[in-house]
């Protein structure tokens, strides 16, 4: 297929004992791993199927035959009205539409013209499948996890995919050992769901340890009630490249060695 591939770097010099002389790739022309293990041919596979190059190896074409038993998608339903209101807002954090727009305006220009995909070829791919889920029965439990964090085992801690921050409850850092002197002072206001505002304390560099893989995570702490312990936000999922799924009630981030998993505690849940 000549240039219509995206063909792998040249291997680059190893030590012998670095590399399984056993498993080969041919794609890759090297040892190390075998082809059907080869991520990075996965991909490529991929890529020339969505744009069209491979459609002929696939069953009738890549075209899904119109027959009794098939899986057509439905057709989407016709749409009456669009709906975008939200009611309220916060000036404080500036979730109102003349903040928002304000804060696109003054960044705009910041923007660079072309932007810069950091290439993360080597990591492997994350995906989910049925043999990922553990208890047929049907369950609409939190994510929730246990971690290491500063040698310390921390149950509840929720995976939270709609929160903006990391959050840790000011008698957890109290219990591994920490206090507010060792708190770096950073009031930010943090509205909750109805658009009430709580401020935290301050912020914390904790090293937290998962699959293998120990980073050093910001957290912003909070005092006062709370259903968890420890709450991850974005930040932490994508300091981690980590994919979360509630319904297999587990997260997935790529490694070197391979994809590492986090069970969700139900029970805890």
């Amino acid at each position: 297929m000549g240039d219509r591939v995206i063909w792998p770097r040249p291997p680059v010099e190893e030590q012998a004992w670095r590399k399984d002389s056993k498993r080969k790739c041919e794609f890759h022309r090297d040892i190390g791993h075998n082809t059907e293990d080869c991520y990075t041919l996965h991909r490529e596979i991929r890529r020339l199927i969505e744009q069209g190059d491979l459609r002929h190896l696939l069953p009738c074409g890549g075209k899904q035959q119109d027959k009794v038993g098939s899986t057509n998608p439905a057709t989407p339903p016709k749409c009456t009205k669009i709906i975008s209101v939200v009611t309220g807002g916060s000036d404080i954090s500036g979730l109102t539409y003349s903040a928002a727009k304000r804060r696109a305006t003054e960044t705009k220009g910041d923007r660079p013209e072309t932007s810069c995909r950091i290439s993360h070829s080597d990591l492997p791919a994350v995906a989910f499948n049925e043999g990922d889920v553990r208890d047929e029965q049907e369950h609409h439990s939190a994510l929730i996890i246990t971690l290491s964090m500063a040698n310390n085992t921390v149950r509840k801690v929720l995976v939270d995919t709609g929160s903006s921050v990391n959050l840790i409850m000011l008698k957890i850092i109290e219990n591994m050992g920490f206090s507010e002197k060792d708190l770096r002072k950073k009031t930010i206001p943090l509205v909750g769901f109805s658009g009430e505002t709580t401020s935290s304390l301050g912020e914390i560099v904790i090293p937290t340890y998962v699959g293998g893989v120990n980073k050093q995570v910001r957290n912003l702490v909070i005092d006062g009630p709370s259903t968890y312990n420890v709450i991850l936000g974005r930040p932490w999922l994508h300091l981690m490249k980590a994919v979360p799924s509630t319904y297999h009630n587990c997260i997935k981030f790529p490694t070197p060695w391979g994809v590492e998993p986090i069970r969700g505690d139900q029970e805890e849940a």
